[in-house]
């Protein structure tokens, strides 16, 4: 009976597959469709707006700078507006597809509401390319200091919320009257395949407009990456993202050089836990004081999900170590066992080599390298015993530590050091002064597993030792 009903739900399992796979291709069927009827019919089209001459400009008392400006302009979006009429077939990627405004005059030039509408026109046509090339990522973004018409504004807010690209770029534009952010809010509401999101140099000023912007991309399924650089204002409320995004899928998110500062107790704890997708942190150029290091190693002590984090700060706290003490701390044995296993960290512009820890995706390994550089360490100076009396490891660990050596030392940290130099020059350091430093900087360089085990078998507790050792063979 049991194998019946096996396989009569294996029988449904495969209809359905079936009906889905009929209803995907059908789908696709559609689309191509839909995508081969706007080729068709853009087969023969001419860009039907006239693109003023230099003369006709001149004419109406524009100078010789200021009317190639106007032509550069037009000319880009004539460009753009083919391209896109013609399913972008000819654009230089197979895999991508990039549309950049670009405005670089500031004049008061009042006809380009006519060539931004046909933009406009094709950018929603464009959206049976999009769906059909399900293979190819659509980028759009708007350039940096664009003196953009403010009337042309809303044709573009109503072309992308038709239009579904696979990244916005939104960069800061020389456009009085307008509140940009509002803008940018409304072209990515309606966005159903938003991967990423950028903001560069576009200020965010009040609560507001961080409550407008996590509104917007708190509920996206898509999207993977948010980058939001250099919009924050000195003392300004950029840091309340902290505690607003909050994101499922989100992997990649970029914080640099804006301001941040004077952060809250739970700020960057909040701030992991509800992005738990969060793969790679960047928080390059904040102005961190010491307070604010203290919870962002608290926060990272705790999270077993960031794999990257890059700081680099404008003027180091004093205690800026203490996020190296989070990734490896060498204090004790149990210090570097409770240390983050899974996050790579990068400090930027200051004497740290943490980096070269956690370069292992699995945590394990990560901790094995640093328990066999510590055994290593306290090695050369004779203290493992005293070590394991201090973090009170007992006899019964020691048949555990000896059979893991050998595991240790496979995956520890190979760092080099002065054994490389002396190679090229082996005898110009006779000096005892310099025979001390190569002490000090070998002090890290690994031993072989059988010195750790010999120093243990010698300083450690033999009879009970062997008894341990007896007891386990026997086991």
């Amino acid at each position: 009976m049991l194998h019946q009903t096996n396989s009569e739900l294996s029988r449904k399992v495969a209809c359905l597959e079936k009906e889905v796979n009929t209803l995907k291709n059908s789908n696709r069927a559609v689309k191509k469709a839909k995508y081969q009827e706007v080729v068709q019919k853009n087969k023969d089209w001419k860009y039907p707006v006239r693109i003023p001459t230099m003369r006709k400009l001149m004419s109406v008392g524009y100078d010789e700078e200021v009317s190639e400006d106007i032509i550069d302009n037009i000319t880009r979006l004539e460009s753009l507006t083919t391209m896109m009429r013609m399913g972008g077939d000819n654009f230089f990627s197979p895999t991508h597809r990039y549309i950049q405004v670009i405005f670089n005059s500031t004049d008061d030039y009042d006809g380009y509401q006519p060539h931004f509408q046909e933009f406009a026109d094709a950018l929603i046509e464009y959206q049976h390319t999009i769906d059909y090339k399900e293979d190819v990522k659509f980028f759009f973004a708007i350039g940096g200091d664009s003196q953009l018409p403010a009337q042309v504004l809303p044709l573009l807010q109503e072309a992308l919320e038709h239009t579904h690209f696979h990244q916005l770029q939104f960069d800061p534009i020389q456009t009085e009257g307008v509140r940009y952010l509002d803008f940018i809010s409304n072209c990515v509401r309606e966005n159903t395949r938003l991967e990423a999101f950028r903001l560069d140099r576009v200020t965010i000023e009040n609560s507001r407009d961080i409550d407008l912007l996590c509104e917007v991309l708190n509920n996206k399924a898509s999207l993977q990456e948010i980058m939001m650089r250099s919009c924050g204002t000195e003392g300004g409320v950029l840091r309340e993202t902290f505690n607003k995004l909050r994101t499922e899928n989100v992997h990649k998110i970029d914080l640099a050089n804006n301001h941040l500062s004077n952060l809250r107790t739970s700020d960057m704890s909040e701030f992991l836990s509800s992005n738990p997708s969060l793969d790679e942190l960047d928080l390059y150029n904040n102005p961190f004081n010491e307070q604010d290091i203290v919870y962002i190693a608290d926060a990272l002590r705790h999270n077993n999900t960031l794999k990257f984090c890059f700081c680099r700060f404008l003027n180091p706290p004093t205690n800026w170590h203490l996020l190296e003490y989070v990734i490896y701390d060498s204090t004790s044995l149990n210090a570097a066992y409770d240390s983050n296993h899974v996050c790579r960290l990068l400090i930027y512009g200051m004497p740290s080599d943490i980096d070269k820890y956690n370069t292992n995706s699995d945590p394990i390994l990560n901790r094995r390298k640093k328990i066999y550089t510590l055994l290593s360490r306290g090695n050369k100076r004779r203290e493992n015993a005293a070590v394991f009396e201090h973090d009170g490891i007992g006899i019964k660990h020691i048949p555990q530590i000896l059979s893991l050596l050998k595991t240790f030392s496979e995956h520890s940290i190979e760092t080099g050091g002065r054994g490389e130099e002396d190679d090229d020059d082996d005898d110009d350091d006779d000096d005892d002064d310099d025979d001390d430093d190569d002490d000090d900087d070998d002090d890290d360089d690994e031993v072989q597993p059988l010195s750790i085990a010999y120093e243990i078998m010698r300083d450690w507790r033999m009879p009970e030792l062997y008894n341990s050792l007896d007891g386990m063979n026997e086991d």
